[in-house]
């Protein structure tokens, strides 16, 4: 009974409420989105760059300029982008201390020549009026600091919902205690003068995990952060590819993320998940005990981890009643994660390797 209650307490504490873009929208602000330039990081995204790229040509108001910056691909990526009319820089191959991503960019961000610089992964996409929500949204903080969005998971394939605990995870580390202490990697909306401030990517270039960190650092320098989710307004697929590309995304960047991330919410984290397989792993003497005290917990904490989910992505309900599964899968990643990034120092992300030094450094191969 005692470890039902703590788990079920841990997910109030590690899950506020979350705030999402306003539904409404200002038509007469539509000159906002006119001062952005929207930044986009692509390698090898022929398959996804285009579904972004058709979203903000339909947008209500456009922005200034859209830039996509060809990481090196091998495939079609820069053709397909090339296709929809956007402003293509091809990145150099980054320089020893720089991640790929960082790297595109802050070649994108030097470039740029809007007042508002809003950087989107190419595997997002947004509705109609999505660029004006975020202005909208940005406007609300006065126009500086950052605002990190946290796109609507859509998913459409069997494998696509064991991410279920690493958005959730990821979920409480940039809210925890209801306070924005990091930022989510798809979407980052930030003032030019911010960003110089900040000193921009080329400060975050040893990061693989590159827009929570800045916006870990844009906190502790005092600048204003907010981190929102997106539904209704910016959504994305992820690893739609298959399960081994779900299984190397989430080793890419999580065990370095989670090093990363605040310490004590690491620590609730932690207390959080052994309290849950300590359940779990108990459970057939739990049953047999008292059958409906342990049919009950299990039930309030699938519908908690339901009634989160659901604001993340398309999770169903089903999801989370089988998320012993999805929890087992979290932690077998995590462990595969862990051995690459503090034991084998490299992950492979997109045919390139990210060679993690004894120290901070970080560099491409």
């Amino acid at each position: 009974m005692i470890l039902w209650i703590t788990a079920i307490l841990l997910t109030f504490v590690l899950f506020p409420k979350v705030h999402r873009l306003k539904k409404e929208i200002h038509v007469q602000k539509a000159f906002l989105v006119k001062k952005c330039s929207v930044i986009i990081p692509a390698r090898n995204e022929e398959h996804t760059i285009s579904r972004l790229l058709e979203s903000l040509s339909t947008q209500l108001a456009t922005p200034f300029e859209v830039i996509v910056v060809n990481d090196g691909s091998t495939d079609r990526t820069k053709e397909v982008a090339s296709s929809y009319g956007v402003q293509i820089v091809d990145a150099p191959p980054p320089p020893e201390g720089w991640a790929g991503k960082t790297w595109a960019c802050w070649n994108g961000a030097k470039v740029a020549r809007g007042d508002t610089l809003i950087f989107l992964d190419s595997d997002t996409w947004l509705g109609s009026s999505g660029l004006l929500k975020l202005c909208e949204a940005y406007e609300e903080q006065h126009s500086s600091g950052i605002l990190t969005i946290q796109p609507y998971h859509v998913m459409k394939h069997s494998h696509e919902p064991f991410s279920l605990f690493f958005q959730l995870i990821i979920m409480a580390s940039v809210h925890f205690l209801g306070r924005a202490r990091g930022g989510y990697g798809q979407c980052m909306i930030c003032s030019r003068e911010s960003y110089e401030r900040l000193g921009g990517h080329e400060d975050m270039r040893q990061e693989v995990v590159e827009h929570y960190s800045f916006a870990k650092k844009a906190s502790g320098s005092g600048e204003r952060v907010r981190a929102l989710s997106g539904k209704g307004a910016v959504n994305m697929r992820m690893y739609e590819g298959g399960i081994k590309e779900l299984i190397a995304g989430w080793s890419k960047s999580f065990a370095s993320g989670a090093k990363s991330g605040q310490p004590l919410a690491t620590i609730v984290t932690c207390v959080w998940i052994g309290t849950m397989v300590s359940l779990l792993a108990q459970g057939f003497d739990r049953v047999m005990e008292a059958p409906y005290v342990y049919i009950g917990g299990y039930g309030i904490l699938a519908l908690q981890l339901y009634l989160i989910a659901r604001m993340i992505g398309n999770f169903s309900l089903l999801d989370t009643l089988l998320f012993p599964v999805h929890l087992l899968f979290f932690l077998l990643v995590f462990t595969h994660s862990f051995l690459q990034t503090f034991l084998k120092r490299k992950v492979k992300w997109k045919g390139r390797y990210i060679v993690l030094d004894k120290g901070k450094d970080e560099k491409m191969k």
